[in-house]
Parts: C-alpha cells; sequence; structure tokens
C-alpha cells in the first residue's frame, strides 16, 4: 500500500541525516528529492489522487506524522521536520508531453509551496525535435517565472543503441550521419 513507499522514503531521508550527524557533515545547500511516478495513485491520507502529485502529498502528511507510514524517525522529529522543509525538492518521472505535466503539476502546485519540484526523467519520448525544443523553452520560461519549478533532468540524453525495442525511444538525441 501507500504506506510502504512512503516508508521507505523516510527512512532513507533518516539515513541520509544519520550519516551526515555520524560523519561530521554539515547540510550545505544540497536539495534531497525523490522522484515519483506518473501514474495515477491516492495519497496515504487520501486527500490527493493523481501522477505525482499523491507523492509529493505523501511526503507533506507523513514527514508531520510518520506514524501515518508505520516510521518512527531516529533522528528526533523537530530535526527531521527541519531538514524536509529546508531541503527537499519534489520530483517526478513521466514520458508525457510536458504541456500535459505542466497543466496537471504546476496548475495545482500551491499546496506544496515553498518546497520547490521538478521533472527528474523527462524522455520526449518519440517527440519531434520541434515539440523537445518547444517543451525546453517552455520549461525554461516556467523554471525562469515560478520560483517552485527548478527545471528537468533528461533521462537519457542520447539514445542507448546497445538497448532494443521501445528502450531506443528515450533518448532525446540519437547519433547522426557526420563524425
Amino acid at each position: 500500500g501507500a504506506w510502504c513507499r512512503v516508508k521507505a522514503v523516510l527512512s532513507a531521508l533518516d539515513g541520509v541525516l544519520a550519516a551526515e550527524r555520524e560523519a561530521g557533515v554539515a547540510p550545505g545547500r544540497v536539495k534531497l528529492a525523490v522522484t515519483w511516478s506518473f501514474a495515477i495513485r491516492t495519497s496515504l491520507d487520501g486527500e490527493v489522487e493523481g501522477p505525482a502529485i499523491f507523492g509529493f502529498q505523501d511526503m507533506q502528511v507523513a514527514i508531520m506524522e510518520p506514524h501515518l507510514a508505520g516510521y518512527t524517525p531516529r533522528t528526533e522529529i523537530r530535526a527531521f521536520q527541519d531538514a524536509f522543509y529546508s531541503r527537499w525538492a519534489h520530483g517526478l518521472n513521466t514520458q508525457a508531453p510536458w504541456s500535459f505535466v505542466r497543466d496537471v503539476v504546476a496548475r495545482d502546485y500551491g499546496r506544496f509551496s515553498p518546497l520547490p519540484w521538478f521533472l527528474g526523467e523527462y524522455g520526449a519520448n518519440s517527440l519531434e525535435a520541434s515539440a523537445i525544443q518547444q517543451d525546453l523553452e517552455s520549461m525554461q520560461s516556467l523554471a525562469s517565472q515560478e520560483k517552485d519549478f527548478l527545471g528537468v533532468v533528461f533521462h537519457e540524453y542520447q539514445t542507448a543503441y546497445e538497448k532494443g525495442g521501445t528502450e531506443r525511444n528515450f533518448g532525446v538525441f540519437g547519433l547522426g550521419e557526420e563524425a
């Protein structure tokens, strides 16, 4: 169930914080994140249903009440929550067109602000070069205008020719004819 995915993320966050304490490492400016699926799911508390935003809601709720996911942090609860609110970035993975992602996530993201969000796995699956260009320009525009949107990471920059079938659809760029 939902509690399982949330418990795993809470445990990972707690583990990073414990490792930092043990090593004497100050948190710095590094953001921590998990990228959620773009599948339609219902959040742990049943309040949100939709692609990726279920995970954003899961974290907002579970960081305040970890017991909802069956988790007890080893980090003192206030420090656990402070780390989340000062260092977390919500992320999602998708092969969906950017216009759809933007309309579904950005439209209602205010409920999760001021935590930033990013697209962690942009695939441009089978899109023409002009469509990819439009997507990237639109992403840049949103990142420039909205403090909550950090930007995008390519799933695979170049087509992985050693893979077969639909796995070859993930590279944003392919090899050309010229050397």
